[in-house]
């Protein structure tokens, strides 16, 4: 399984499709259906969304939203950690919500239930706090709810704030939607996008040099 998805990703972010082995070759009309299946999927679900199949909540507090449009590390949760320790820092109560990954830096890290917005809002599957700020937490008050990875997946709240991360490293890999490219989304979906920070920028120019000097 290990190496199917290391095959995939590099399917996915190759720089030159005609230098793909033959065994890269051969799993790509299988990766391109199921990536159609995907993009059916996905415009399903946000047709239903639009036409009101589904419903859309706004709380009572503001929402930030913390996604990607990429796999893989794009800084997501390192984003989110710093925004609810900023916040708390300047007296406002924040709120995790996660998807709650099974293992990895993405996964939950106290399951410390805040009880205000489970309450008033039982639609909601249960909410956790991060522990980096459970301290600063006030259960009483909750001033800002901050979803992480949510741009394709926690459509059922409504979002003041939506942030987008990306990896200066790896960009788009091939522009081709999963699991024929690295897309959860066409990047049109961008315009959804306040604010778009681009991860390990530092790195860019490194990146460039150390191609250049490689390819002479």
């Amino acid at each position: 399984m290990e190496k199917l998805k290391r095959v995939v990703n590099e399917i996915a972010y190759t720089r030159s499709p005609s230098k793909l082995s033959p065994l890269h070759r051969s799993l790509i009309p299988f990766l391109s259906f199921a990536s159609s299946l995907y993009k059916f999927a996905l415009s399903l679900r946000r047709s239903l969304y639009h036409l009101g199949f589904f419903a859309t909540h706004r709380l009572s507090v503001p929402v930030i939203s913390v996604g990607n449009l990429t796999w893989g590390g794009n800084g997501k949760t390192p984003m989110v950690e710093f925004i609810a320790l900023r916040l708390a820092d300047s007296g406002v109560s924040p709120l995790i919500i996660s998807r709650g990954y099974q293992g990895g830096d993405e996964a939950i890290l106290s399951k410390d239930m805040a009880m205000l917005i489970a309450e008033k809002n039982s639609w909601i599957e249960k909410p956790f706090l991060d522990g980096k700020v459970q301290s600063h937490f006030d259960s009483e008050k909750i001033g800002v709810v901050v979803l992480d990875d949510a741009m394709q997946y926690q459509w059922r709240i409504w979002r003041d704030l939506e942030i987008v991360m990306v990896n200066g490293l790896t960009l788009w890999g091939n522009r081709q939607l999963m699991p024929l490219g690295p897309l959860r989304e066409p990047l049109v979906a961008l315009r959804r996008a306040d604010i778009v920070v681009v991860h390990q920028a530092d790195l860019v120019w490194f990146q460039n040099i150390f191609s250049m000097i490689s390819s002479q």
